[in-house]
């Protein structure tokens, strides 16, 4: 377990590392490209990374990051426009496209972890049923012995008693109660007189039928 999580802090900081620096080469090349280009796209990849390998708020913080420095590559790229709120107008509008796309795979990423799981939940249960399945049939093509005075059951050189049957050849699960008969032999000594009634007057006879 420790060694898991080490592993997944590594990674962690190797896909940080990654984004950030790509983060960094999108903008250094956006703004050598100035404005005859739309590089803004380019903006998707750190974004990208953080969702498929981190999680929903690295997802933000990425997607934040990327509308400050698109806003701050067309701040110094030099480009004029009709009134100055466009550019905070374009850097807003990167971090939407970001953050929505991050998070629409983010939520995909999300998805298919959980139904990988449930195909291997799936698929354990199959094998434990073929598994029961198999053994249930190899008991029912065989014969099987019962002790005729103590009622165990032989299974190849064991004897074992019904309940050890019914949980390990079986897998069922028991517990325990008390039939009519049980209840007769319990209550009723050989003379025919309560058992429990001759020892506790107070014990009212019981009649089980």
């Amino acid at each position: 377990m420790k060694a898991t999580s080490q592993t997944d802090g590594s990674l962690r900081r190797r896909v940080l590392f990654v984004s950030v620096a790509s983060l960094g080469a999108m903008a250094y090349i956006d703004y050598i490209t100035g404005t005859e280009l739309i590089f803004s796209a380019a903006y998707l990849i750190p974004v990208a990374l953080c969702a498929w390998y981190l999680g929903k708020r690295e997802v933000w913080l990425m997607a934040l990051a990327g509308g400050v420095v698109s806003w701050l590559v067309d701040k110094f790229s030099g480009h004029f426009y009709a009134h100055n709120s466009i550019q905070y107008w374009n850097g807003f509008v990167c971090f939407i496209i970001c953050a929505v796309c991050g998070l629409l795979l983010w939520n995909l990423r999300r998805l298919m972890t959980e139904r990988e799981q449930v195909n291997d939940d799936l698929r354990r249960s199959l094998a434990e049923l073929a598994r029961s399945t198999a053994e249930i049939r190899k008991l029912q093509a065989g014969l099987q012995v019962v002790c005729a005075w103590t009622h165990q059951i032989k299974v190849g050189d064991k004897w074992m008693s019904a309940d050890e049957f019914l949980t390990t050849q079986l897998h069922l699960n028991l517990t325990h109660g008390m039939s009519p008969e049980g209840a007769l032999k319990f209550w009723e000594e050989p003379s025919g007189e309560p058992q429990v009634r001759e020892r506790h007057p107070a014990v009212p006879k019981v009649t089980v039928t």
